[in-house]
């Protein structure tokens, strides 16, 4: 089977592991200004989710950004008590004593 053009680079695409705020924007289907926003409230961590190399922007990798998408489902779907606050923590109503 010969591989047009078009499908050469959707391949090369979808495995790339480092990307831009607006190559990730794209992917994730959301603003770029949302990545900023995580980004500055700490949902995304420098070193973890993203990583500056000296002259270029921000670079998102790919796969722990999929994790953190995972975690996020995952921390949804459980049951417990605490109720979500903004950043990501969970405050708890009861203590085991």
């Amino acid at each position: 089977m010969i591989e047009t053009p078009w499908q050469l680079s959707s391949d090369a695409e979808m495995t790339e592991e480092y990307l831009t705020i607006c190559e990730l924007s794209e992917r994730l289907k959301i603003k770029p200004k949302t990545i900023k926003n995580k980004m500055g409230a700490g949902i995304f961590k420098r070193g973890v989710h993203y990583f500056s190399p000296p002259g270029m922007g921000p670079r998102f990798k790919w796969s722990a950004v999929v994790a953190w998408l995972e975690q996020a489902q995952e921390q949804e779907t459980g049951s417990d008590d605490a109720i979500p606050m903004a950043r990501g923590y969970k405050l708890r109503t009861s203590y085991a004593e």
